[in-house]
């Protein structure tokens, strides 16, 4: 058993005798022994159950009346909620309180506020972080907290490095060495002087200059830290030291000495039954074999860390962004990574079944990263595993192909999957071109009055499509599905142009977040049972949407349903109607926002904002239907341009609410040419037209035909996502 583990063990055991005769006598015993499990719990990545405690030590601390240890485990709440989903309950409930340990000018409190600004650091960006970590050292330092004043300090200076301001940063650090140097060998100094290590590695990164007295300082502090863990027994602060020294090791070039640090910390995070270590250092690893020349060994590397990342709960992986890398930044490189080596041993192989196994690999891992951002997306370890019925798909429909563009720093690779298998391309064109590009593109198309964006559809269509035409040409595709990267998310493909025409006048087009999140199935629309709901009048500040009136009375004329319109058109209803019928599709037209962060998504009803977490609620499957929504439309919502997280929310719709499709905007277009082109689109589906993404094809094609609405910013910003048939 691991120390921590043993630590959570013990801890449970105080607790308990806490909870039993000690509690009556002495509550603030049982909310000491709480926050100390708590803390355990938060080291193993469980956050749910460290929220649980301290809410529990919380209620027993104000119950004892000791206002210092309520503030103590208030601000480890908070640290707690910054790490996770509970971001937005952290500053809300640690705002309050903060302005009453501030205010307090009590000089016995100076230990308290000290804290309290080191949180309230955590809990504001740049340069208001700066500088309540610099008060907070400050407060430390002249009440004698040195560990307080060393966490503060550091904290500061990475906010500073972050910044741009090295120097300062640099300063910041020089001083926390003297507030470590007062501490007592301990568990936490050890922890500590990582954490010091590791801010001056940062710093020695961003600095254009090579310092080696930077290398020397950092490597003291991890070698201390080393030194101090090992004589503790503590493992976990052991393989951290040990990994990072290695770390530090790669960054300067000595290769074979990081190799073999790395593997000491690999064994010992093991020892710790520490999986976020695991990852970090099997990945680590990977890098180190491959620089070697040794791509076997690169590769298991590579297979261990994506391993141990599947092993991290959600609440850890959400832990990543909470110390301020956005996900893919902390998650994403050990995926991409690892399906470059892949498509590299590919191309080495070309026409073999060892390619083919090899081009599997790469979009397995490509498929995991995807499912794993949605995740952390929607803050919710439930979307990745839809209630809808789920299977991976290997073989397609003939005359159906599968588009994975995979932006890479040095070339794009095109992986197309037909019924016989993967076929690789490789583009030589850098990732962060194709980004660019396709940020351009997306926000000229936007201008109605231009025709600019047509040197970016070209430039997109030679790079995405024009090296796959022979083979979609021979293979007599005409349904082309894409699972987009990135800023690709945001990008139409239906306005991509030839020279000769946009590629919705060739393909019927779809996107979907990835072939294992989703099953195909073919909507019988006759069938269906429809909930249709809208706002047409001006409510809460949003202009009116007149056209909607006719958007859904063509619809309801052409397959009937349920309609909520206006005042009708009420949270609460949409939940009793939802909960009340199978409805198989559901049409929303109303304003609506997808936001880089899916807790500020919505869409606007009558009385209110509609969460996207209300809407899974409402529409998910529940114990009386046996079949999910098969089709979400959601009219009238927009994405913001250049913003691939956002548009990562638009693509997760189907999955977030349990639906297997979802028609949606990528940006709010003109009121009546949005209506004409989705009342189009069911009447298609009414009359037989054979897939959703055909039908789509068609409305937009006859849109393209109308002289008023021939520019694809009025039919090209909808999109089906999820299930095409």
């Amino acid at each position: 058993m691991g120390r921590t583990a043993l630590l959570s063990c013990v801890l449970t055991v105080l607790v308990l005798m806490a909870a039993g005769t000690v509690q009556a006598a002495d509550p603030a015993t049982a909310a000491d022994a709480l926050a100390r499990r708590a803390e355990a719990h938060r080291a193993e990545g469980k956050l749910r159950q460290a929220l649980a405690d301290l809410t529990e030590a919380r209620r027993l601390a104000e119950q004892a009346g000791n206002a210092d240890l309520v503030v103590a485990i208030e601000a480890a709440m908070a640290d707690v909620g910054l790490a996770g989903e509970f971001a937005g309950r952290a500053r809300e409930s640690w705002a309050p309180m903060l302005d009453r340990v501030l205010s307090d000018t009590d000089a016995s409190r100076e230990r308290t506020r000290a804290a309290a600004l080191n949180t309230l650091g955590r809990l504001q960006d740049t340069p208001r972080s700066i500088d309540a970590f610099q008060r907070s050292a400050e407060l430390a330092r002249r009440v004698g907290d040195p560990a307080l004043a060393a966490t503060a300090g550091i904290n500061a200076a990475r906010r500073l490095a972050a910044a741009g301001d090295l120097r300062q940063a640099e300063a910041m650090l020089t001083r926390v060495e003297a507030d470590l140097a007062a501490l007592p060998d301990s568990g936490r100094k050890a922890f500590l002087l990582v954490a010091h290590g590791i801010a001056l590695m940062d710093i020695q990164t961003s600095s254009r200059q090579s310092r080696n007295d930077l290398v020397r300082r950092s490597y003291d502090s991890l070698s201390a830290s080393a030194d101090l863990a090992r004589a503790a027994g503590d493992r976990r602060i052991s393989s951290a030291a040990r990994g990072y020294l290695g770390s530090l090791y790669e960054r300067v070039g000595r290769t074979d000495d990081a190799l073999i640090l790395t593997r000491e910390a690999v064994f010992l995070a093991q020892e710790a039954s520490a999986p976020d270590l695991l990852f970090r250092w099997h990945w680590q690893a990977g890098r180190l074999h491959r620089s070697l020349g040794r791509m076997n060994e690169a590769l298991a590397s590579y297979d261990a860390a994506i391993a141990n990342v599947r092993r991290i709960r959600a609440d850890l992986l959400r832990a990543y962004g909470g110390y301020g890398s956005p996900f893919r930044e902390a998650i994403g490189p050990v995926y991409l990574e690892f399906a470059d080596l892949r498509l590299r041993q590919a191309a080495a192989l070309r026409g073999t079944p060892q390619a083919q196994r090899h081009l599997v690999a790469a979009r397995d891992a490509l498929e995991q990263l995807k499912a794993a951002e949605l995740e952390d997306y929607f803050q919710d370890d439930c979307v990745a595993a839809l209630r809808a019925k789920v299977k991976s798909i290997d073989r397609l429909a003939p005359g159906t192909a599968v588009l994975y563009p995979i932006l890479l720093p040095d070339r794009l690779e095109l992986l197309l999957s037909l019924s016989d298998g993967l076929h690789q391309v490789t583009v030589p064109v850098a990732g962060a071109e194709v980004a660019a590009t396709a940020n351009s593109f997306r926000r000229q198309l936007e201008q109605r009055t231009s025709s600019r964006f047509l040197g970016d559809a070209h430039r997109l269509y030679d790079w995405l499509v024009r090296p796959l035409a022979p083979t979609l040409e021979a293979r007599k595709v005409d349904t082309l599905v894409l699972v987009p990267d990135g800023p690709l998310r945001s990008v139409p493909l239906a306005a991509l142009h030839d020279g000769r025409g946009f590629l919705v006048e060739r393909y019927a087009l779809a996107v979907t977040p990835g072939l294992s999140l989703m099953e195909p199935k073919t909507l019988t629309v006759q069938e269906a049972d429809l909930l249709l709901a809208g706002l047409t009048e001006s409510v809460q500040g949003f202009p009116a949407l007149p056209h909607v009136e006719t958007e859904i009375a063509a619809i309801h004329g052409s397959l009937g349903g349920t309609v909520l319109e206006n005042r009708s058109f009420v949270i609460e209803r949409v939940g009793r109607e939802l909960n009340a019928a199978p409805y198989s599709i559901v049409h929303i037209a109303s304003h609506g926002k997808f936001e880089p962060e899916a807790s500020d998504s919505y869409i606007l009803a009558y009385d209110g904002r509609l969460s996207m977490d209300q809407l899974e609620r409402f529409v998910k499957l529940s114990q009386y239907r046996e079949e999910p929504v098969e089709l979400l439309t959601l009219s009238a919502c927009q994405t913001a341009a250049g913003d691939d997280r956002a548009a990562l929310g638009l693509a997760g719709v189907a999955i977030k609410a349990g639906a297997r499709s979802a028609l949606a905007s990528l940006w709010f277009i003109n009121d009546q040419a949005s209506s004409q082109l989705i009342a189009d689109f069911y009447r298609r589906l009414a009359t037989g037209v054979p897939s959703k993404a055909e039908a789509l094809r068609q409305a937009q094609l006859a849109l393209l035909k109308d002289l008023r609405y021939q520019h694809p910013g009025y039919w090209a910003a909808f999109l089906l996502i999820g299930n095409w048939l």
